[in-house]
């Protein structure tokens, strides 16, 4: 349940910090095919986290003795991967050393005479970062690319019951505030926002970016608000059984090594999880860049254009309207085995 739960906690976050141990050994079973490292990465960007901190850890330790060769070592390693799940390194990767055991270069700087190397490479900007300490790096990010003035959109991660309907949940665009008409999807339900908390603090209102408690009147009961709904303005978000998409197909089940239509996974996109089957494969471009039209299967490694049909209808947008609804994942066996993104939703009166 550990990857399930990473998803849960993932989707409320805009920074990631990627935690590698650089021990000999660790690193590289963490990182090789299979390894979690690899799998939380993929995750990560998917689910909406805007920039990840890679934290190489343990440098302290025998086998490593904060030597640059190993930092760098895993770094070359790791870079290209990142680039592959759609990060861009020199804006949204940053690169620094550690030891959580000793707490060097986390809120104090390591000892020069430990690590002579790190302050040239701080005040070269090497590693895309000039601070040298991990919480001074998280201190100084910027977040950007909010928007309150786009209609609102709140995926819904959890719901209870206090006094009323509780609804939990990061505003992801347009503003939340106490006494709005908001549209339930994929329900397409009316309620009126009784109250909006921040920080467990009433709040008059509610920006991009905030994670928030909802108190929904209305008559809206637990029943009415599910994980995977997304609260919206009108209008609401779209909810669909079918979309076309794209895929970076990254691993496949051990005794199923061809992606074919007929294909059957779970399909994670923001808050959601639902069963999918893949309809029709419509082109693949392998990494050479050959690209093959119609093709009949596709293997590891390779980008695919696909139809794929849900076992329920979710709401959904495409990448290019709405990134934070329009991302996914598909998992088997309990291992992520693509990123993708909705390029389009059938038409509406099909919805």
């Amino acid at each position: 349940n550990y990857v399930p739960n990473m998803i849960r906690g993932a989707s409320k976050a805009d920074v990631g910090v990627l935690v590698i141990s650089a021990r000999k050994g660790e690193f590289e079973t963490g990182f090789d095919r299979g390894g979690q490292t690899r799998e939380h990465a993929m995750l990560a960007k998917t689910l909406g986290v805007s920039y990840l901190v890679v934290v190489i850890n343990k440098m302290d330790d025998p086998t490593v003795q904060w030597d640059k060769k190993r930092f760098d070592e895993c770094v070359t390693k790791i870079r290209p991967f990142l680039k592959g799940c759609g990060y861009v390194i020199k804006k949204e990767v940053k690169f620094i050393p550690i030891s959580g055991l000793s707490g060097a270069n986390i809120k104090d700087e390591v000892d020069k005479k430990d690590c002579p190397w790190w302050s040239k490479c701080v005040a070269a900007g090497d590693n895309n970062t000039n601070i040298p300490t991990l919480i001074g790096l998280l201190d100084s990010l910027v977040i950007k690319g909010r928007d309150p003035i786009a209609p609102l959109r709140i995926p819904v991660l959890d719901r209870y019951v206090d006094r009323g309907t509780i609804a939990m949940g990061k505003v992801e665009s347009g503003v939340l505030r106490p006494g709005m008409k908001i549209t339930m999807a994929p329900t397409r339900n009316k309620y009126k926002i009784d109250t909006v908390w921040v920080n467990e603090e009433p709040v008059s209102s509610a920006r991009p970016g905030e994670n928030v408690l909802i108190k929904l009147g209305g008559g809206c009961g637990t029943e009415d608000v599910l994980k995977g709904y997304v609260i919206c303005s009108d209008p609401p978000c779209r909810s669909v059984s079918k979309v076309i998409c794209q895929i970076a197909l990254m691993d496949m089940p051990e005794n199923t090594r061809i992606f074919t239509a007929g294909f059957q996974a779970m399909f994670h996109s923001h808050t959601c999880e639902e069963e999918c089957t893949v309809v029709k494969l419509f082109e693949t471009t392998n990494a050479k860049g050959v690209v093959n039209k119609i093709p009949r299967f596709a293997h590891v490694g390779m980008k695919i254009i696909c139809m794929i049909e849900l076992d329920r209808t979710v709401p959904v947008e495409t990448y290019d309207d709405y990134p934070f609804l329009g991302r996914f994942t598909l998992r088997t066996e309990g291992k992520t085995i693509a990123i993708g993104k909705i390029l389009k939703l059938p038409p509406k009166k099909e919805d």
